[in-house]
């Protein structure tokens, strides 16, 4: 049998999908990244009626594209499933609703129409704030049983518009519109009006989704149109790869992170890793397979980049190698250049090898309990001090932390992060501020052979 998908949280909770059709998975509102993670087959259908907007990156276009080339049915309603079932519905995504039709048509197009905010999981996500096509379906009502005017109507709707949407709940709205001149006792009459649920668009369009799930496709989707496998989307999927631990889900990408920052032989094993690659693509680019190792590097970097073998690298290139290292032979130069130099040189990726390593290694428990800990540490954090978050540390400080932590001079900073894998300073900041105060206010343990502790 077919799987059957479901991804929602505040337009409709699990109890009422189970009660129209009991035979579907439902999941929390679904977030960039979340349908890479799946398991899904030919003939498989995923019904996306709530997603993430504001609290985490939406989902993709390029995911849902990958499900429908796939032969994965989608279907969208509502929510984050009307918007991206109207931008997609002529590459196969089947929309359902007055929500979606309206999307289509052109009569609304913002992304925060249907946004709401809404409490947690634990908290069944209760609405916090009304989406504006609610609001604007109930008015459209209260002017058809005359409890407002059409101008009253234009007025709410303008206050309701101007409100940013993590703002926008009715209280709010009649506060503002009675602040504009609408007499109070058309206030009052609108509140509980407002309140039927027979009011709320979305879910009704919501419920009309799931009853189509009663009646699934016989067959897979068919897609028509031609999918390309871009690098990213190859990125994108490596990126989500992981495992549950405790009801977290931890990426292996996550697990190599951590082992960029802490481990002592990490950038031995990066250079043993990504030399060999790049001798392997040395080889398959010259066709040559009995030339020893330097002499076949010598000759993929004089004939791919121009370099002369008969004199010392340019400027440009000697500045990515310490003083130290422009003594080395050249060809143990180019080596250490290419390795380097990876992320803009060779389109291959090198970091499923370093994770095929950690999990065929003693090194996968030890980082999956670093990990799993700083992230804890993180939402603790960010639950008991709202004003912390890692968007707001400074840089600075993460590389004077972990200068120390590696034991390095400022002056070898900029090697040393290339050492480990990290593309640049940005991509290092990126990275290490999940795990900066962890480390710095518990202390990530000292597994023998692994860490050295910050003096």
């Amino acid at each position: 049998m077919s799987r059957v998908l479901v991804f929602s949280g505040p337009t409709l909770n699990e109890e009422q999908i189970h009660e129209i059709a009991p035979h579907v998975e439902v999941h929390p509102p679904v977030a960039a990244g979340d349908l890479l993670r799946l398991s899904l087959e030919p003939g498989d259908l995923v019904a996306i009626i709530d997603g993430y907007y504001f609290q985490a990156a939406s989902v993709r276009h390029k995911e849902i594209l990958d499900l429908l080339a796939r032969g994965v049915h989608v279907w969208g309603a509502a929510s984050m499933g009307a918007l991206r079932g109207a931008e997609l519905a002529p590459f196969g995504m089947r929309g359902f609703g007055d929500v979606f039709q309206a999307y289509v048509n052109g009569e609304i197009d913002g992304d925060d129409e249907v946004a709401v905010m809404h409490a947690p999981q634990e908290m069944d996500y209760i609405k916090l704030t009304e989406a504006l096509v609610n609001i604007r379906y109930a008015c459209q009502a209260a002017v058809t049983e005359e409890l407002l005017s059409v101008q009253e109507y234009r007025n709410i709707m303008e206050v309701a518009s101007e409100l940013p949407f993590f703002e926008r709940s009715y209280a709010n709205i009649f506060k503002q519109a009675s602040e504009r001149g609408i007499a109070p006792q058309v206030i009052e009459q609108l509140q509980p009006f407002v309140s039927q649920p027979r009011l709320d668009l979305k879910k009704s369009d919501a419920l009309e989704l799931v009853q189509a799930l009663n009646t699934l496709p016989s067959s897979p989707f068919q897609p028509e149109f031609e999918f390309y496998e871009t690098r990213l989307l190859r990125n994108w999927r490596q990126d989500e790869q992981g495992m549950w631990v405790k009801g977290q889900w931890i990426t292996y990408r996550d697990l190599l992170t951590a082992y960029q920052l802490f481990g002592e032989d990490y950038p031995a094993v990066h250079y043993q890793v990504l030399s060999q690659q790049l001798v392997n693509i040395a080889r398959n680019a010259l066709h040559e397979r009995k030339m020893p190792d330097a002499a076949v590097i010598s000759q993929f970097f004089s004939t791919q980049y121009g370099f002369r073998l008969d004199r010392e690298l340019p400027p440009t290139a000697r500045r990515w190698l310490r003083s130290d290292e422009q003594a080395l032979a050249l060809a143990e130069q180019l080596l250490l250049l290419g390795v380097r130099l990876w992320h803009v040189q060779q389109g291959e990726s090198w970091q499923a090898t370093m994770i095929q390593h950690i999990k065929a290694s003693s090194l996968f428990p030890i980082l999956l309990k670093i990990v799993y800990q700083a992230h804890q540490y993180q939402r603790a954090l960010e639950n008991q001090q709202r004003g912390v978050y890692l968007e707001r540390l400074l840089p600075e400080k993460m590389s004077d932390w972990f200068m120390r932590r590696w034991q390095i001079s400022e002056a070898d900073f900029d090697y040393a992060i290339l050492d480990r894998g990290f593309s640049s300073q940005a991509d290092f900041w990126q990275a290490a501020r999940s795990f900066y105060l962890f480390d710095k206010y518990v202390g990530v343990s000292k597994p023998s052979g692994l860490l050295k502790p910050v003096a």
